[in-house]
């Protein structure tokens, strides 16, 4: 009934106003193709993507497919199609409404709001009512001039403007009220794209012949998905929480709408995730990870008042709520029965633990919530009697001195608080000093000195201590070449390093520079292991002290016989001296099982071609039979102290 008109008519309207607006189109499927191919490559993202984005998403390509076939059509101008090229114009305009109420419903979803459903749909419905039928019989908000075919504005029109100012201003108030959640990155790109719809409007103003709303809308939806879900990412992949940056920013915005007073923050973590995933198979890794979530969800789904939740590290979760029945809820699901051994067939116990901090009076920082509930889960992880901490006073008192430590422990190094103390190594036969272990002393401004077990494993647990050690073998370089500048005997000397600095990066290469930076024989300097460190990574290892070896160092293991060592490994372990633990000597003289156990230790390292030093010799009866064994080396308090290195060159000999 509109489609009336001659051919040469189409021909000319396609020469002037379709070819420009159908080349915008094809450019706006292309721009949310290729997002949708970038979401692609993430599948998880995908999955977690919501029901109301992914309609927007089809609602932009159906725009732009709907306004290329319709200018495709109109080009043909044969009069069969006239009527196809109705109703799909029809469904173009249909589509045009879904798309600011689709982006309406993801925005509330994503910020934890329900939309008025009523009144949403009520109004799209209207909208749609007269787009469709009103047209049919009375050209309400869209008519087609019978000969020119352009479309012109009908006396309703004005419905859709007003559709698409109330969708906006929604999305505006729902803004407003979760703007600490949104973040910087999304307010900027909401503005960004209010900004180009003002641009497009004033654009159709100007240029009503040329269309470039499909184009506008593709970008939109496009910036959408790139901000939303790649770029400012508040989601977790695998579980659909909440991920740190989401958590906190939730956390953030519900401390500042109402009283957080009865609350708690918790931390909860499986027990052992990296060896669950070793022995079961990361799927099942997995699917435990997938019903803690789905257990922390529910609890908080069920809190009487308003509660956040998130997975914020890999076997990480975190939740702030009020109500601390929920809390052994979450630790105590058994979930064992669910988790199988693919190669064996047995369950696998899963075990849970969570740290809980009560908010305090003025609490405002999450980062140092998370951290106090960090460090009570620090302390019950493992415990087989409860799985839950609370922050209580000891923890407190605790927690205060690793942070006063962290805090001090750079300064002390700048300031070279740290002194290297020197341990003469003796020859066992003639108690001749062969060598010297270093020894690290923290002596404070105010003159007083930190027992080394008071920072020694703080700063092994934030990584500091490689700093430390790097330090300490500066030091005894300084020291040797000083001495050799002096023309003073030199003795080696041997440096302990944690088993946290063999996953440092380049640490063999640094020790090198320290080295040749002093101009030292790299046999003057021993690098000593402790024996826990041999029981992580043995592949790192034997790298590392490879390298140490083959660059002229002399390789020690210290603490031998501490940690419960696996005996095997000393065939393929690059080393050259082992140092016997003290623990073997205590109370020897009055123990037989205790000589038969040192004495088979020292056989089965000579034999394989190690030589030996014996710390912790305390009594003559110690030394005595560490003779009768005919050990290369002895180090104890029976021969010297740990002594400053200022004095060391005057003690000549022990004894």
């Amino acid at each position: 009934m509109y489609f009336r008109g001659h051919h040469l008519f189409f021909c000319r309207f396609l020469r002037n106003n379709m070819q420009f607006s159908y080349q915008f189109d094809v450019a706006g499927i292309m721009v949310i193709m290729t997002s949708l191919i970038c979401a692609w490559i993430r599948p998880k993202l995908m999955k977690n993507f919501s029901l109301s984005l992914k309609l927007l998403i089809l609602c932009a390509i159906a725009y732009n497919l709907l306004d290329s076939v319709t200018i495709i059509l109109l080009q043909i101008a044969n009069p069969k199609t006239y009527y196809i090229t109705y109703f799909l114009l029809l469904l173009y305009f249909c589509v045009l409404f879904l798309i600011p109420y689709n982006s309406a419903k993801y925005f509330y979803e994503l910020c934890g709001e329900k939309v008025n459903r009523l009144f949403m749909d009520g109004s799209l419905a209207i909208v749609i009512a007269a787009s469709t039928f009103g047209n049919i019989f009375f050209d309400l908000l869209f008519k087609m001039d019978k000969e020119t075919m352009y479309y012109s504005h009908g006396p309703l029109s004005w419905l859709s403007f007003v559709y698409y100012l109330l969708c906006a201003s929604m999305v505006g108030a729902c803004t407003f009220r979760h703007s600490r959640y949104l973040g910087r990155i999304r307010k900027r790109l909401l503005i960004t794209v209010f900004m180009i719809t003002i641009f497009d409007l004033i654009y159709q103003i100007i240029l009503p012949e040329h269309s470039l709303t499909g184009l506008i809308i593709a970008l939109a939806v496009a910036m959408t998905i790139v901000v939303f879900c790649f770029v400012d990412v508040t989601i977790d992949e695998l579980t659909g929480l909440n991920n740190r940056t989401g958590f906190i920013r939730s956390c953030d915005e519900l401390m500042h709408k109402q009283s957080m007073e009865g609350y708690s923050m918790v931390k909860v973590q499986v027990y052992h995730m990296q060896e669950l995933n070793e022995r079961t198979g990361m799927e099942n890794g997995d699917k435990v990870l997938m019903l803690l979530a789905e257990n922390i969800k529910r609890c908080v789904d069920n809190a009487k008042n308003k509660a956040v939740c998130g997975r914020i590290g890999g076997d990480t979760f975190a939740v702030l709520l009020d109500e601390e029945l929920s809390i052994n809820t979450i630790t105590n699901a058994s979930l064992s029965e669910s988790i199988t051994n693919p190669l064996t067939g047995l369950d696998y116990a899963v075990s849970f633990y969570a740290g809980v901090y009560r908010l305090e009076e003025g609490d405002n920082d999450i980062n140092k919530m998370l951290d106090h509930a960090g460090y009570a889960l620090k302390w019950v992880s493992g415990n087989f009697k409860t799985n839950v901490a609370f922050y209580d006073a000891d923890i407190r008192k605790e927690d205060e001195h690793r942070k006063s430590v962290e805090q001090r422990v750079r300064g002390a190094i700048q300031d070279r608080e740290f002194k290297v103390y020197l341990q003469p190594v003796c020859d066992t036969m003639t108690r001749e000093r062969v060598s010297a272990e270093a020894l690290v002393r923290w002596i404070d401004s105010k003159n007083q000195m930190i027992n080394p077990g008071d920072f020694i494993p703080i700063l092994e647990k934030n990584g500091f201590i490689t700093e430390l050690d790097l330090y300490v073998l500066d030091e005894v370089c300084r020291i040797l070449r000083e001495w050799i500048n002096q023309g003073l005997d030199v003795v080696p000397v041997s440096v302990n390093f944690s088993r946290v600095d063999v996953d440092h990066y380049g640490i063999v290469e640094e020790i090198i520079a320290t080295v040749d930076k002093y101009r030292l024989d790299h046999k003057l300097i021993k690098i000593e292991l402790t024996e826990s460190a041999f029981n992580d990574n043995m592949e790192n290892i034997i790298t590392m002290l490879r390298k140490l070896r083959e660059n002229g160092f002399i390789v020690m293991m210290d603490d031998f016989g501490s940690g419960y060592s696996n005996l095997n490994m000393f065939k393929d372990m690059p080393l050259d001296i082992v140092k016997i633990d003290m623990y073997f000597l205590r109370n020897i003289e009055n123990s037989e099982k205790g000589l038969i156990v040192l004495e088979s230790v020292v056989q089965m390292a000579k034999r394989l071609g190690l030589q030996i030093v014996v710390e912790g010799v305390e009594t003559q009866e110690q030394y005595d039979f560490i003779r009768k064994l005919r050990c290369e080396m002895i180090q104890g308090f029976y021969f010297a102290k740990p002594m400053p290195s200022e004095i060391f060159p005057d003690q000549i000999t022990a004894g």
